[in-house]
């Protein structure tokens, strides 16, 4: 262990040197930086306007929009008099005359209060929604995320799900699929914090309270090296801090869950608490509808409190979830997992340092388990800690993101004596490493965001990742742009789970295995965004995908899960078209996503079977086709959301016959009495298509005041799969058996909110 403490500490004097460095430089420009948020709550105000007019000219302006963090910059400022003006649509503006002396940096954070009356001011802002990427992510708002109809009355997993390249294989398990990477190479954290698996079993629904969310990024690939350890996608969840000054709460009620929500402050005006949680009844109800019983059981708990100063917002949160139940509902085999994540943040912009600072402190646990009774079950589990601290500075107009990190990883499974023989093992990796990536404007037309993500792992060494970013405004407008990216992502620790069984969720974590290499995958995507005066916007990218040391089970024609792996390379390529409308009460959101995913592996048994030893084929999660329209409309009392989905049919092998197979290997056995066990003879992996499946969902909604102080009771009626498509959920090839997702399923949300 001596070589990883050595590692680190290089890296530490390493960083505190460059950290000197780009403080000196950035002192001799004059500039003006701080924190935008909601006075009450502490909520970042994405995309507020933060703008300087010369008290000498009213004609020069400079000016920026704050990031998704709350920070806006400001740099190249003449000396002397200028008036500050920062406004958000439906907030007070707040304004400041200010003195700049020759290369001073002021640091002026500001709080804004919501104000009714403006809620209808015209503004002009940047490109926001399903076809906007900031910096390669597309920025999700809670606005966005409750248009989508759902039990949950908005809920992020149902958002996601409407976005191209994002694939599901049914309503229930939680398996995500992004521009054909396993869910084991996505990346979800929540303020700052890994969750493993960020679905419930029930796909409508996030263990992440959606009323908690201040924003998300989401990265479908090509993002920047802040983000190291997984290969496919990241979503990073920022949660919003509670009301410092009032005490409310909520209560929801639907046939699929309850839920209830409060919110408050510890001491007036610096501290605050927020607290969720969540039930499922839709094992019990479902009997309630003409369709069978659903064993499908979720649960969730969230706390978070938050200590806001005027240089520091400091918060601790704590985040539980308990899922079981049955993916086939005809045998009694049940998968349970379980998130524990607890986390520290703290973000500070010392007065005069032009340096925003974010520390993360953070244990993610996470377990799963299929089966009763041991030793017959299996179960695994993984667990992280992690310790990163990032700054965001500035020299010039040249921004610099950098920071290291340090990480502690547990991971163990144990399959049960029934899937071939006992198998267990455990491994701990140290891993610490950090960042650096430079925004370098070239003009006001092009950006270069080059980077490179350093790590030493103490199972393969040091590694490096380079990654760029590039955007280009050719007619110097702020509303079209060209971007693109390139780079190279590391994954040390896999989830093997078990692909020839599209029901099987069930994830075995450990070191990438059969290799002395890790998870390997080479990303580049170019792409196109406009927007149009009337509300129309639209983009398309394209996407390729190059990954190599995917750990796949070694194909075999018993039912068994194991642990002999086979390792599999992997080509992915597609384009994602988006089209989007929103003005005044109307808006609508049409996506066509277009995937092929193939991987290449060569396996022992494929040499007796098929005559050669590699094969190709496109995985169960390859959907070639996928169309999502979403539409909501806001007609005075009443708000109305339609989506609508339509996906081409995945993968699967076809079975060519049955035998039985008698084992000789403890004795002779008497073939006029003994059956054997059966097999399946089956044809080449993953040579046949399901049935494409397709289904329209929908929603009214009304909140009708029943206080003075604001208390509303809120009515949401909706229908899932509205004209009841029979959508197929996976076909199991061993009993020749279809088993179906969801039918025709309505549902009353009740919500009560009192303040």
């Amino acid at each position: 262990m001596r070589a990883p403490f050595l590692f680190f500490f290089v890296q530490l004097i390493t960083f505190v040197l460059v950290l000197s460095l780009f403080s000196g430089v950035s002192a001799q420009q004059a500039s003006i930086q701080g924190i935008v948020s909601d006075r009450t709550n502490s909520q970042p105000l994405f995309g507020a306007n933060v703008i300087l007019t010369s008290s000498e000219d009213e004609l020069l302006r400079i000016g920026a929009a704050v990031e998704g963090d709350g920070f806006y910059r400001i740099g190249n400022i003449s000396p002397g008099v200028w008036y500050l003006r920062i406004s958000f649509i439906g907030y007070t503006a707040y304004q400041d005359t200010l003195t700049f002396s020759p290369g001073e940096n002021k640091a002026i954070n500001a709080e804004l209060s919501m104000d009714d009356t403006l809620l209808g001011e015209l503004v002009v802002a940047r490109i926001t929604g399903a076809t906007r990427s900031i910096e390669g992510a597309q920025r999700i708002t809670p606005a966005e995320i409750r248009r989508v109809p759902s039990p949950a009355a908005g809920d992020l997993s149902s958002y996601i799900q409407t976005l191209p390249g994002v694939v599901t294989t049914g309503d229930r398990g939680g398996q995500v699929f992004i521009r054909g990477g396993s869910p084991s190479e996505n990346m979800v954290l929540i303020d700052g914090a890994l969750i493993y698996q960020p679905t419930h079993i029930v796909g409508f629904f996030s263990p992440i309270p959606s009323n908690v969310i201040a924003g998300a990024d989401f990265y479908a690939g090509g993002f920047s090296p802040k983000y190291t350890g997984r290969i496919s996608s990241v979503l990073d969840v920022q949660l919003r801090h509670g009301d410092r000054y009032n005490t409310s709460g909520s209560l929801s009620v639907s046939p699929f869950a309850a839920e209830v929500f409060a919110e408050g402050p510890i001491e007036t005006g610096t501290s605050s608490w927020i607290f969720s949680a969540r039930n499922s009844f839709i094992d019990r109800t479902s009997s309630w509808y003409p369709i069978e019983r659903q064993p499908l059981q979720f649960q969730s708990q969230f706390i978070k409190t938050s200590f806001i100063q005027d240089e520091t917002r400091c918060s601790g949160m704590l985040l539980h979830t308990l899922d079981s139940g049955q993916m086939d509902f005809d045998f009694d085999e049940k998968i349970r997992w379980r998130n524990i994540v607890v986390g520290a943040r703290c973000v500070a912009l010392p007065q005069d340092s032009g340096t925003l600072l974010t520390t993360n402190i953070n244990v993610s646990s996470f377990s799963n388990s299929v089966g009763n009774i041991k030793p017959y079950g299996f179960e695994s589990s993984a667990m992280r800690v992690n310790i990163d601290v990032e700054l965001r500075q500035h020299a010039g107009n040249i921004r610099f993101d950098y920071g290291i990190f340090s990480r502690l990883k547990y991971l163990n499974y144990s399959l049960g004596e029934n899937y071939v023989g006992f198998n267990s093992a455990s491994a701990t990796q140290f891993v610490a490493g950090g960042h650096v990536q430079a925004t370098l404007p070239a003009g006001n037309r092009l950006n270069f965001q080059p980077g490179v993500g350093f790590s030493y792992n103490g199972a393969f060494g040091g590694s490096i990742e380079p990654r760029l970013r590039y955007s280009w405004r050719p007619f110097g407008r702020e509303t079209e742009e060209f971007s693109g990216s390139a780079g190279l992502y590391l994954q040390p620790i896999t989830g093997v789970s078990d692909i020839r069984d599209v029901s099987s969720v069930f994830v075995a974590w450990m070191s990438a295995p059969l290799s002395t290499s890790q998870l390997q995958s080479f990303h580049t995507t170019v792409g196109w965004q406009q927007q149009f005066p009337f509300g129309l916007t639209w983009s398309v990218e394209t996407y390729y995908k190059r990954m190599s040391n995917i750990a796949i089970p070694v194909w075999n024609t018993l039912t068994e899960f194991t642990t002999e792996l086979a390792l599999a390379n992997g080509y992915v390529y597609g384009s994602d078209l988006r089209l989007e409308f929103n003005r005044g009460r109307f808006y609508s959101l049409i996506g066509y996503g277009y995937n092929w995913t193939l991987y290449e592996s060569a396996q022992d048994h494929f040499t007796v079977w098929f005559g050669e030893p590699l094969q190709e084929f496109h995985p169960p999660h390859d959907r070639r086709h996928q169309v999502n329209v979403l539409a909501s409309v806001d007609a005075g009392k009443y708000t109305a959301g339609v989506r609508w989905q339509l996906g081409s049919g995945m993968p699967f092998t076809r079975p060519l016959g049955f035998d039985d197979v008698l084992d000789f290997r403890q004795r002779l056995p008497d073939v006029n009495r003994e059956r054997g066990t059966r097999r399946v003879i089956i044809d080449r992996p993953y040579e046949g298509r399901l049935p494409s499946v397709h289904r329209l969902d929908v929603s009214v909604e009304r909140t009708f005041r029943i206080a003075s102080n604001g208390s509303n009771l809120n009515f949401q009626a909706g229908v899932i799969n509205t004209y009841d498509q029979r959508n197929i959920f996976y076909y199991d090839v061993y009993t020749d058996r279809r088993i179906d997702q969801l039918s025709f399923a309505p549902y009353l949300t009740i919500k009560l909110e009192v303040k």
